[in-house]
């Protein structure tokens, strides 16, 4: 990376990798998760390996999907805004 020091664009980079997709799988801040990843993604692309494009447009459309739409409703983003747990898909009707 041009514009950081090797040591602390490694250590950025080793601790980004570990901690936003943990965050993302669990759906905790996953927004901020998701572009984080999408910006590593964009300078892994750009700076280390420029013929990794075919996995990178597969992860970055992953992403931007998650960024524009949101976690789901199986998130803990979810939980802390809505208040609730999401109802389950099938419901049982009493006649």
């Amino acid at each position: 990376m041009p514009l950081l020091p090797p040591d602390v664009a490694a250590s950025l980079s080793t601790i980004s990798e570990h901690v936003f997709p943990v965050l993302l799988f669990v759906g905790l801040a996953s927004r901020l998760s998701a572009l984080t990843l999408f910006g590593m993604t964009m300078v892994i692309q750009l700076f280390v390996v420029p013929g990794g494009w075919p996995e990178h447009i597969l992860w970055l459309s992953l992403l931007t999907l998650i960024v524009a739409r949101g976690p789901g409703s199986i998130s803990l983003d979810h939980l802390i805004w809505h208040g609730r747990l999401p109802a389950p898909a099938l419901t049982h009707r009493e006649a």
